[in-house]
């Protein structure tokens, strides 16, 4: 992602960990049900943080999260469309059609709005990658740590 310094960093985590919070109350409406249902996600943050002393900071990072207008918002709604991505990647090179459809839409609907050039990027090598590449290379290829499968320990030790 964009270079950010430790704190920024540290602070785009906390977005990504917070901001999707409020559905634990109002429900994870999908993209169908939003066209129908209103929630109210402000006051839902609102209410979840209202008892915490430092509740406000929390609410200030969703809020700051919500209006997308710093380099560390973009760069936290960046790693959660990427996120999602990443599961339909995956998914589809495992054979769901349906995940395969959706991560090709993906290259129309949702990379273009992308807000930072670094997550264009990854979303463009993501498309063209293997998602078992890495993996494989590093625990097959490589024998590491076979004990979790065979319970013999590392192959290459035999």
């Amino acid at each position: 992602m964009e270079k950010l310094s430790h704190e920024d960093a540290t602070r785009a985590m906390q977005m990504g960990l917070l901001h999707d919070l409020a559905e634990a109350r109002t429900g994870d409406l999908d993209f169908i049900s939003k066209n129908y249902a209103k929630v109210d996600e402000s006051k839902a943050v609102e209410d979840q943080f209202k008892d915490l002393e430092f509740g406000k900071d929390l609410e200030s990072a969703v809020a700051e999260y919500e209006k997308r207008d710093t380099a560390v918002a973009k760069c936290a709604k960046d790693a959660d469309s990427l996120q999602q991505m990443y599961q339909e990647w995956v998914l589809s090179w495992q054979g769901n059609n349906l995940a395969k459809q959706w991560f090709e839409g993906d290259f129309v609907h949702r990379v273009p709005h992308l807000l930072t050039d670094s997550a264009k990027k990854l979303a463009m090598a993501m498309k063209d990658s293997d998602p078992n590449k890495w993996w494989w290379a590093e625990f097959v290829e490589k024998g590491v740590n076979y004990k979790h499968l065979n319970g013999s320990g590392n192959i290459k030790d035999k």
